[in-house]
């Protein structure tokens, strides 16, 4: 009987781990949900996405979300958002080069080891992609191309 009086206690304990870690993580999430949700209503007054594609947070000289969707006519727009107040930029996808086309320009000269991630950003007014990678030296790299026409604007590297 001592057993099983051990066994729920354990339980109960583990449950309520379990429950404080959610609850940890989901505070830790927060405040990302609410500048995503908060720059989707200012994206709102510009344009209006019928479909959102992806959405990414850049942390630059500013914070900007940047959403890829659609409009009711299908056509697929860029909104860049700053975090606070300022300019929101919107482009036609078209008017930039892709993702695909980013990497393979990073891949032909650069060529990296590992991508970590790409994402759209901004820094001082200018569209742009960013890709994060390990280059040939294993550094943790970032390498920055115009959004609107793919060419180099920096790179920086740090040995992890």
């Amino acid at each position: 009987m001592e057993m099983k009086k051990w066994l729920v206690l354990m339980l109960v304990f583990l449950c309520l781990g379990v429950w404080q870690a959610a609850s940890v993580y989901q505070d830790a999430l927060q405040p990302k949900q609410s500048l995503a949700e908060k720059a989707l209503e200012r994206a709102k007054e510009k344009i209006a996405f019928t479909r959102i594609d992806r959405t990414y947070t850049y942390y630059g000289d500013r914070t900007y979300t940047v959403f890829i969707g659609e409009n009711k006519h299908g056509k697929k727009y860029i909104v860049w958002v700053p975090e606070k107040n300022g300019k929101i930029v919107v482009k036609r996808a078209e008017s930039g080069i892709t993702e695909k086309e980013a990497i393979a320009k990073l891949k032909a000269e650069r060529h990296p080891k590992k991508l970590i991630s790409v994402k759209l950003g901004m820094e001082k007014g200018v569209p742009l992609w960013e890709l994060t990678y390990i280059d040939q030296h294993n550094r943790y790299s970032f390498y920055y191309l115009s959004f609107t026409d793919g060419t180099f604007l920096k790179r920086y590297s740090f040995q992890q």
